[in-house]
């Protein structure tokens, strides 16, 4: 029986299926719900669509566990304590296992999300409710099922590509479609999204301030999805054993009637690098020059959370709200904040398990250093690492040095305070995420959005794909990338309490010598305007293996390797960082070893224990390993 409830290797409601799926499981009683009353009308369809939305708001969703265990697999962000298991110590290894339970478990709810769109997207053909209003909510269903593929593909590369809800058994069994081709559907239900969904004024006019992403929701998000794809094939152009697909298997492949792994973008209107980044960075600009939008004109506005015009801000895209109202959680506040924080109001429950995702040391460094930091003091045992930042997203991003403990009122030392630099202790020895503190915090709800998509990235996907198209230093795509990232700098200069202007964050004493080193640092740019917010694995992972060695794995090996990451005198007593969290392990650096760690492992045990298109012994990611 387990098995007839299972549609695309998740496990579906029986009651639902039998409403939403005509003809499926029919042997399975039927709810009272009549589709007359589910889709035939348009009350009935905004309930439907605001279902399809629901979805995102999953336990492992992108507000909940993806932050504390995928984005760890970047280097970027550390996870609270020592703990030694695959949930956790894989992020060591820049990837995900396939026999993570965080891995089977996000994968399930992505799939249970697109069958949802799936699931609207089937019956709103034979709605009564007027064309054009269907029109809009079928984009809407649409620009959320690419979102969510997005997210698959970027995982996983090939992953079965469901485009209606299953009607019978035999239907729930899926092949893995090719990489390129769930790209290409993105693009095309993108496509379709933007020509389709509610405009701007619309959108706000029906959900007033709640994030509800309008047509150029769609815009923005192509400008995204081009960026991956132009990553992707920058680096396989320069070197076709660099990314995560083998092109050796190709003529094996065609002979055995698949796919090549070979990409072809074709239908999407790309054929090399160069294509895509035109198009990411011609739809960047339409968002940036003719949408809706504007940058907040201070940073901090983003994550003040006090005031009803902080949740009304323009750059807002796309926003998954949590609310004080309900029993719902703030994941990311209660996931990212010390016990009993300051400026919370949580005086008497503690969060029994606070900080469980943390910025790393070596992004809080590399901030630093980047940004007109500060070194400590060596009479304090801090004068190697910086203690300060003079660009104002630092201390709007990181709870550091130390904090008060609302409950009791007594200030503790952090790092990186004297005393906290070798210390395993997983309250004080990492900074914390300030992002997500609201004062409505109570330790279970909070106010505190989650930022799928603001207007800063598509400035920042502008710049990069304008640094990839310069053909020399000081052309006009390379002027337009300096401009596209000074607009994000001039505005948290502008961020400070005096009224003057701090004097980083500031490119103007620095020299690029070639594009490389530009994008390089425009890429480091997306880590401290958007940290915490959910970008750090895709953006370490899409330039290829020998990037994430060069830029990401030998710099953090370096940087585990100095003396304030590792023992004291005494390492029973001082057991450092780097043994009580990395627990004695370094990030692989060779190319070829990296190459595995450019996908998530496909979760075996949630799709192919069930799947029989899938066979997990041979029809794994080209560099399945665990």
């Amino acid at each position: 029986m387990r098995k007839s409830i299972i549609a695309a290797g998740l496990l579906l409601s029986a009651s639902v299926l039998s409403v939403s799926c005509s003809g499926f499981l029919d042997e399975n009683p039927t709810t009272s719900l009549s589709e007359a009353s589910v889709y035939g009308s348009e009350d009935a369809l905004e309930a439907q669509i605001a279902g399809v939305l629901s979805k995102f708001y999953g336990s492992y969703m992108m507000q909940g566990y993806m932050n504390e265990y995928l984005h760890t697999a970047s280097g970027l962000l550390m996870w609270k304590g020592q703990r030694k298991n695959d949930n956790w110590t894989d992020g060591l290894k820049l990837t995900k296992y396939s026999t993570s339970s965080p891995n089977q478990s996000w994968y399930g709810q992505l799939y249970s999300a697109i069958n949802a769109c799936n699931r609207l997207l089937d019956n709103l053909p034979a709605s009564p409710v007027d064309s054009d209003f269907k029109k809009e909510i079928e984009g809407e269903a649409l620009f959320y099922r690419s979102v969510l593929y997005f997210y698959l593909v970027r995982m996983y590369g090939d992953v079965p590509l469901i485009l209606t809800c299953p009607k019978t058994i035999e239907e729930t069994n899926n092949p893995r479609t090719a990489w390129y081709k769930v790209y290409c559907q993105i693009i095309k239900d993108l496509d379709t999204a933007e020509s389709s969904m509610r405009d701007y004024a619309s959108a706000e006019a029906l959900a007033p301030g709640q994030g509800r992403p309008c047509r150029w929701a769609a815009t923005a998000m192509k400008s995204s999805v081009y960026l991956t794809v132009a990553s992707i094939l920058t680096s396989f152009e320069a070197d076709p054993e660099d990314q995560f697909f083998d092109i050796s298997k190709d003529a094996a492949l065609v002979a055995e009637g698949k796919l090549p792994r070979t990409p072809d973008f074709s239908p999407a209107g790309i054929s090399s690098a160069k294509d895509a980044w035109k198009l990411c960075y011609n739809t960047a600009e339409k968002v940036i020059t003719e949408g809706p939008y504007s940058l907040a004109p201070d940073y901090r506005l983003l994550f003040r959370w006090t005031e009803p015009e902080d949740f009304l801000l323009s750059e807002r895209i796309f926003v998954l709200q949590t609310t004080n109202q309900g029993t719902s959680e703030n994941r990311l506040a209660k996931m990212s904040l010390p016990i009993f924080p300051y400026g919370s109001s949580n005086y008497t429950t503690p969060n029994n398990n606070p900080g469980r995702f943390r910025p790393s040391r070596f992004l809080f460094q590399k901030f630093a250093a980047d940004n007109g930091g500060k070194l400590g003091d060596e009479s304090k045992g801090t004068g190697n690492i910086y203690v300060s930042c003079a660009d104002p997203r630092f201390d709007a991003s990181f709870i550091h040095t130390s904090w008060i403990r609302l409950d009791t009122g007594k200030k503790l030392v952090m790092y990186p305070s004297q005393g906290t630099i070798r210390s395993s202790d997983g309250t004080n020895c990492m900074p914390y995420f300030k992002k997500y503190l609201d004062p409505s915090y109570d330790a279970t709800a909070g106010a505190a959005d989650f930022y799928l998509m603001r207007l800063a990235e598509i400035y920042l996907n502008s710049a990069e794909a304008a640094a990839n198209l310069s053909q020399t230093p000081g052309d006009d795509y390379w002027a337009k990338a300096l401009s596209r990232v000074e607009d994000l700098h001039r505005r948290a200069r502008q961020s400070t309490d005096s009224g003057e202007p701090a004097l980083f964050p500031s490119w103007a004493d620095r020299v690029f010598e070639d594009r490389q080193e530009l994008v390089n640092a425009i890429v480091w740019e997306r880590a401290y305007e958007m940290c915490g917010e959910g970008h750090e694995y895709f953006d370490t992972h899409r330039y290829g293996a020998k990037w994430l060695a060069k830029v990401i794995a030998e710099p953090l090996n370096g940087f585990l390797a100095l003396p304030e990451q590792g023992p004291g005198d005494d390492p029973d007593k001082e057991p450092g960082i780097f043994r009580y969290n990395y627990v004695e392990n370094i990030y692989p650096t060779d190319p070829a070893e990296l190459r595995k760690s450019l996908l998530c492992a496909f979760p075996t045990n949630t799709e192919g224990t069930f799947n029989t298109a899938i066979d997990i012994t041979s029809d794994q990611n080209d560099f399945f390993w665990q």
